[in-house]
């Protein structure tokens, strides 16, 4: 069943191509649309059928969308929400897949608010991967993932529905926070695991790299992702950033100095910790 007349995306790569390829297989909309800036990438998408269409400026693309997705870089997104008010239709929501919030509900909702007949609501599918690029999107990357949807004050409650719902549509598990919530959330299960494995690949010798074999690759794969949209992701949610870092260093700090120490049970306490939450976390008990 047809949820939507057009569903428009902004930025078809590997997350906005994922939203097109998911909303396409399951009929979400009459048809799917993208705007693009380079030529290039819209014949991609096309040729990866992210995409039903394709338009090179926002206001062909976001005539007569229902629903218009923002998955650019985190910088970018305020600036075309605010160009795509403009042209957007009464009734119109917009939403994003940044993968920070305050600093976007923050200044989206600024920008709709002379603009009452379009609503704002704040999204982080929390899926994806290393790679970037339409050629890696898949349609089933949001399937039982968690799509975390944000709610403020200025929020439409019908708006929210709605988002809540596309989500779950595309086999997310969807759950609402405030946008400081998520930030503080986030911080910690992404950004920080980012910066570490991008500060660990950055410590180590290239020679030395040589020798390693699959547990550096697996704590590093993330740091082959991309360093100026992590850089923006970095710098826009800084103050949860930071208290996350403190905690790790925190815990990282009691490792070190029970090894220092040559304290055998103390560091097997630390690890031993360690290791019980995150079996829980992905098997749901202790082991």
């Amino acid at each position: 069943m047809k949820r939507f007349k057009r569903i428009t995306i902004i930025g078809v790569g590997l997350i906005g191509g994922s939203i097109g390829l998911a909303a396409k297989n399951r009929r979400l909309a009459e048809e799917v649309v993208g705007v693009f800036r380079h030529r290039s990438t819209l014949n991609r998408a096309l040729r990866h059928k992210a995409v039903d269409k394709g338009f090179m400026t926002i206001e062909e693309g976001v005539r007569d969308a229902d629903l218009i997705i923002l998955a650019t870089p985190v910088h970018s997104i305020p600036v075309l929400v605010r160009e795509a008010v403009n042209f957007a239709k009464k009734g119109a929501i917009i939403t994003d897949a940044g993968s920070t919030k305050g600093w976007i509900v923050a200044k989206c909702e600024n920008a709709l608010g002379r603009h009452s007949q379009v609503s704002f609501v704040g999204s982080h599918p929390m899926a994806g991967s290393e790679h970037t690029g339409v050629e890696f999107a898949k349609a089933d990357l949001f399937e039982g993932s968690l799509c975390i949807v944000t709610r403020t004050v200025s929020t439409d409650k019908r708006a929210l529905g709605v988002v809540s719902g596309f989500w779950r549509s595309l086999g997310a598990k969807v759950k609402i926070m405030s946008p400081s919530e998520h930030d503080r959330t986030v911080a910690l299960v992404s950004h920080l695991p980012h910066v570490v494995a991008f500060s660990l690949a950055g410590a180590v010798p290239g020679r030395e790299m040589e020798c390693s074999a699959e547990g550096f690759r697996d704590t590093t794969r993330i740091a082959s992702s991309d360093p100026e949209l992590w850089a923006d992701i970095f710098l826009t949610n800084k103050k949860a950033l930071l208290e996350a870092a403190r905690m790790f260093e925190s815990y990282y700090g009691k490792v070190i100095k029970a090894i220092a120490g040559g304290q055998y049970l103390a560091t097997v306490k630390m690890l031993g910790k360690a290791k019980a939450k995150r079996d829980k976390f992905l098997y749901g008990k202790r082991r």
